[in-house]
């Protein structure tokens, strides 16, 4: 029986990454970043980007202004990205910025004070609220993760996809689908996955390192998530918080998938994790199972994301100033419960 492949999704994408591969060629040196606290589509589609430029012969670094998350320290060449915190990058070797995953410039840290106006700046994104920061934007909602927009770019251009490549893409698209559960999916992601299995990827090596190894502070954060949780609206809403000291007092910070154990109750509709990583700094992730639209709440905090998922920080609100605001904006969505009136009365 004839394998099938993934096909192309549409020639507006197929233009831009023609763009971007004349963009690629013609650059000198290339810095390759994304967003703060990353995540796996983030990480794995750097390392991705990273590996093209290897076999293409482009000098490039990646850069970003924290440490690699501990639960994705497995990735091949992961030590190979540089904290600019710890190890300077000088601009003016690199004439080209690739930003994977991030809505606006802001959403980089500190790695935007290294943007000189002879920069060109490449754009990759798949959430709606991008503004479009780039010299050139290849944005589209369609693509369920930076890894699948990239596959379609290799394929195009007949990259070979190598083993360590292959699990960079597979890794990106299976965190930014929630193991393939979210409704960002489509027919077309299961066939890549599949072909990227052809080319050497173990699934269950892969949920092992992920979902199999986390740290005891970890354990610890997870507990006092939970030990935090409020229930709001008919328990339609579930809310946690993690403060500062609960992060000082372990050497890993990594939370990602904590906000999921929110979202198990059967009459939760969404729920908000806030974290305060850093003193006074507070980001949120907000997560939807049903009709409310997190990214349009997100998106009055200065952030974004998709539908069902999103996230957003502030540096200027109180912890719960931001609380407030954001269980408000979810209170306006969350649909109206009918009241079911006593029996034998009219209204």
């Amino acid at each position: 029986m004839r394998e099938k492949k993934p096909s192309f999704p549409d020639q507006s994408l197929r233009k831009l990454l023609k763009r971007l591969h004349r963009v690629i060629i013609n650059s000198r040196a290339v810095i390759i970043t994304g967003h703060i606290s990353p995540d796996g589509d983030d990480i794995s589609s750097q390392l991705a980007i990273g590996e093209y430029m290897k076999l293409i012969g482009k000098r490039y670094v990646i850069a970003w202004c924290e440490d690699v998350p501990g639960t994705l320290k497995f990735l091949p060449n992961v030590q190979s990205i540089v904290n600019i915190n710890k190890n300077p990058v000088y601009p003016e070797q690199f004439d080209l910025f690739i930003i994977v995953d991030s809505g606006d410039l802001d959403r980089i840290g500190d790695i935007r004070t290294l943007i000189r106006p002879y920069h060109k700046i490449v754009n990759i994104d798949h959430h709606r609220s991008n503004t479009d920061f780039g010299s050139l934007n290849i944005v589209t909602e369609k693509a369920c993760s930076i890894g699948e927009i990239l596959y379609y770019y290799f394929i195009l251009y007949n990259v070979p996809i190598t083993r360590e490549i292959a699990l960079y893409l597979y890794v990106s698209i299976v965190t930014d689908t929630g193991s393939f559960n979210y409704d960002c999916m489509h027919a077309e992601v299961h066939l890549i996955a599949a072909d990227l299995l052809r080319h050497g990827v173990i699934p269950a090596d892969f949920n092992i390192f992920l979902y199999q190894n986390k740290s005891e502070t970890y354990l610890k954060l997870l507990t006092r998530t939970l030990v935090n949780v409020e229930l709001l609206e008919d328990s339609r809403i579930a809310f946690s918080h993690l403060s500062y000291s609960d992060f000082i007092q372990g050497d890993e910070d990594d939370t990602e998938g904590i906000i999921e154990y929110l979202g198990m109750l059967d009459k939760v509709s969404v729920y908000i994790l806030i974290k305060e990583k850093s003193p006074g700094v507070f980001s949120a992730s907000l997560r939807s199972k049903y009709d409310v639209n997190v990214a349009r709440i997100a998106s009055h905090f200065n952030g974004g994301g998709h539908m069902r998922a999103a996230g957003c920080r502030t540096e200027t609100l109180t912890f719960e100033e931001f609380k407030a605001g954001i269980i408000g904006e979810v209170r306006e969505q969350l649909p109206k419960l009918e009241i079911d009136m006593p029996a034998g009365k009219i209204e």
